[in-house]
């Protein structure tokens, strides 16, 4: 590291970044790839920057030369190769890059002795751009200058390594993009890639700039081009033309729409296809022929599945690892990097190299077959994922099937489009009901299940599964009515030949509706025989589910000691399992009743487990309650400083369901109690402020904040007596404190308000534990003392 430790003093002119070409336009982000890149200079001197066509590794070459060109006294010098067809012509280039003085050369020494010669022990940095077509010249030219010349240094650009001893090698990546559809785009920062579609486009339409307006619209355009900069840039130029919109519209022909760049342009980089075409003539033959075949995965994929599908004529399955190395090593497929999991090495492709890939398959007339391929093996993967749901193994398979969700979609869409393949996507829709269900993606789900079962209108062997999943799906986005709509036609479907496991989901689904609105001894009759029929057929995770409904159903009726002994009940079945998603449902249930309850330092003990949980395998709605929870836990306990970023973080979350909390009326009713107890205490303007805090949190923040705090009993003491117990209160709550300040018991009570004893007797202990009072007295005191301030009787 030492030569480029310190600034080195030296006789030549201080402008020593002359040999490189000027930059015409300004070199955006990278900032911590600049870093890495310099740094390895100085603890290397061959480093070579790898990565596929139009990726941006000659910008970043040139970008690092200049920041290091003050520890190279000697000069940087930019070697242009791609237009070089002759290896025997490498040491010609560089000589005339260097501007080699004529009177240095000799007959009697090759062009490479004499530029060793001449670079002697100059402190100098050679950037050679654009090897791959030249790897072993290159090679072998770089190998005799760093022997001999011990202060030179050499930067590379090449879409494969020199292999050369000593290289160090940098894989370079396009650009980070937002996905508008994973990624929420309010108050997040632009990416780097659009910031460049920003720069450029303002240097073709006067005044263009990123505003509310247009920023969904460029980042989903800078996400369909894998933040590839090169095509970022042909896409901007394309501006002077086609409105955002239709550069948007037209992306789906991204090759014939993105040519023409600058003249000034290497031809190479003139349009997206001829830098790729570039990348496609360094392939051998079989490595061509798994390009193509593998454009069938969206997304990532295993060396085993490539195996599986892509082996065929010309490409035996033994051969095609070798082939990914190759691939690999031209950075035409992406090795992704560890989870640290112990799990498969994961590959994935370029958006815009996969579309080459799979018009090139089209034209080889194969691509019906190898999509086939490529749709069994989704199908298998996701009956596997089934099978394995509610096991032990579902936070592995969660996994696999979360990075499995582009080929996924990619396989759905061709059962939507194939001739007589809309069966086949029924069965593998309604497979993946898990994933659907635990990372809140409902309307995806419904997406599918809808325009597969329009297809299939007829008596189907699969029609009354994807109908009871459509069902549930419905249901669990708060989207009631729709849901038992599906049921009545799973139902139907089922007794038409369904099997006696989607009359078990059937009867569960209806249970599940009469939960979610809050009529307990419908929903208690339909699980209970939802549960037999799970414990007859020996599926123990359905009857496990069936078990944490139940939990539910009294935690909606306000039930809470019912549903922490239905809890006990649960778990001898629940926990030899090992699964992670009804567990975290019944985690939060039994938090939420123990809230309920009045026992807040238990409830937050169990809602931290539960969250855990939770988070440990995506479990959307899991994480919304708990956070929801916590919130309500400090309301309660007057903490309202914390309580209004929990809630505000829950309602983001919240969003992207059709009905926030299930559509449960009892849990809409107690998070609008806690913002209303909040809004009085703090005032709207302290409300306001924290609220918008609270939603701009990311997921993992959200999660620290509820977690972290620890129950403060004392305040819970305190706040029992102010002012502030009696808005700590629920409207329920409320009215029974005022009835017991009238002398009432509690069967009295009950008998006024038309509800059971049971109920008041839950309502009574909760006051009691949010106040920390004793007595019945202490709670018609502060009724009495409240209806003397504000003058009511």
């Amino acid at each position: 590291m030492d030569g480029f430790a310190q600034p080195m003093q030296s006789d030549r002119s201080p402008d020593v970044s002359a040999g490189l070409p000027a930059e015409l336009t300004r070199f955006i982000g990278r900032e911590a790839e600049l870093a890495e890149v310099s740094a390895a200079l100085g603890q290397e001197r061959l480093v070579t920057l790898m990565g596929a066509g139009g990726v941006g590794k000659t910008r970043l070459a040139l970008s690092t030369a200049r920041r290091v060109a003050e520890h190279c006294p000697d000069g940087v010098y930019f070697v242009e190769l791609s237009e070089l067809r002759d290896p025997e012509l490498l040491a010609n280039a560089v000589a005339a890059a260097v501007q080699l003085p004529e009177q240095s050369e000799r007959s009697t020494r090759s062009l490479l002795e004499t530029l060793i010669a001449y670079f002697g022990r100059k402190r100098l940095l050679i950037v050679l751009d654009t090897c791959e077509h030249l790897v072993d010249a290159c090679a072998v030219f770089v190998q005799s200058v760093l022997r001999y010349c011990p202060q030179v240094r050499v930067l590379t650009t090449s879409r494969q390594p020199l292999d050369a001893p000593g290289e160090s090698v940098l894989q370079v990546m396009p650009l980070p993009v937002i996905d508008p559809d994973e990624e929420t785009l309010s108050g997040a920062e632009p990416s780097d890639a659009m910031l460049l579609f920003a720069e450029r486009a303002a240097a073709v339409v006067r005044g263009f700039g990123l505003t509310d307006a247009n920023r969904e619209p460029v980042a989903r355009l800078c996400h369909r081009l894998d933040g590839i900069p090169l095509a970022i840039e042909l896409a901007a130029v394309r501006l002077r033309a086609l409105s955002l919109e239709q550069l948007l519209a037209r992306l789906d022909d991204r090759f014939r729409l993105l040519s023409g760049g600058s003249r000034s342009v290497l031809p190479r980089h003139q349009t997206l296809r001829t830098a790729i075409d570039w990348s496609h003539g360094l392939c051998s033959e079989q490595e061509q022929l798994l390009w193509i075949r593998l454009s069938v995965f969206a997304g990532e994929f295993e060396l085993t599945a490539a195996e599986e599908v892509c082996a065929g004529p010309r490409l035996p399955a033994d051969e095609i690892l070798e082939c990914l190395i190759g691939l690999v090593d031209k950075a035409i497929v992406l090795r992704l990097d560890d989870e640290g999991d112990g799990s498969d090495a994961r590959y994935r492709m370029l958006d815009t190299i996969r579309e080459y890939g799979r018009e090139r398959l089209a034209e080889s007339g194969a691509e019906l077959e190898y999509r086939t391929r490529h749709r069994d093996h989704c199908l298998a993967l996701a009956e596997e994922f089934d099978a394995r749901w509610l096991t032990g193994d579902q936070v592995a398979w969660m996994r696999a099937a979360w990075h499995e969700r582009a080929s996924l979609r990619s396989a759905l869409e061709f059962c939507r489009t194939e001739p007589g393949a809309a069966g086949t996507g029924l069965r593998l829709v309604s497979a993946l009901w898990g994933m659907w269900l635990c990372t809140g993606r409902h309307d995806e789900g419904l997406y599918w299940l809808e325009r597969l079962l329009a297809q299939c209108p007829g008596p189907h062997p699969d029609r009354a599964t994807a109908l009871r999943v459509a069902g549930h799906l419905s249901l669990m986005s708060g989207a009631h009515a729709r849901g038992l709509e599906l049921t009545q036609q799973a139902r139907d479907a089922a007794d038409e030949g369904g099997g006696r496991l989607d009359a078990a989901y059937v009867i569960f689904n209806q249970g599940l509706a009469h939960t979610l609105t809050g009529e307990l001894d419908w929903a208690l009759d339909q699980l209970k025989d939802a549960r037999e029929r799970f414990a007859t057929l020996g599926e123990r995770g359905g009857e496990a589910w069936m078990l944490g409904t139940m939990c539910g159903s009294y935690l909606c009726a306000g039930e809470y000691d019912k549903a922490l002994a239905t809890f006990d009940e649960t778990q001898p079945i629940l926990e030899p399992l090992g699964e992670r998603w009804v567990q975290g449902w019944v985690g939060w249930i039994r938090g939420a009743a123990l809230w309920g309850l009045g026992r807040h330092d238990e409830a937050a003990a169990v809602l931290r487990s539960a969250v855990a949980m939770c988070m440990e395998i995506d479990h959307a709605q899991g994480i919304a309650f708990s956070i929801d929870t916590f919130g309500w836990i400090a309301a309660a306990e007057g903490r309202f400083e914390r309580a209004v970023p929990l809630l505000a973080a829950a309602d983001r979350l919240w969003e992207r369901f059709h009905d926030p909390r299930l559509g449960i009326p009892a849990m809409h009713q107690a998070h609008d109690e806690a913002v209303a107890a909040a809004r009085t205490a703090l005032g709207t303007r302290r409300y306001e402020k924290l609220y918008a805090a609270g939603a701009a949190l990311p997921l993992q923040a959200a999660v620290d904040r509820a977690v972290s705090a620890p129950h403060a009993a004392a305040t819970k003491e305190r706040a029992g007596r102010t002012r502030g117990g009696w808005a700590m209160l629920t409207v329920r709550e409320r009215e029974i404190a005022a009835l017991i300040a009238e002398g009432l018991s509690n069967r009295r009570i009950a008998e006024r308000l038309t509800i059971s004893k049971r109920t008041v007797d839950s309502h009574v202990e909760h006051v009691r534990g949010k106040l920390g009072y004793a007595s019945r007295a202490q709670i018609a005191t502060l009724a009495t003392s409240h209806q003397s301030s504000s003058g009511t009787s």
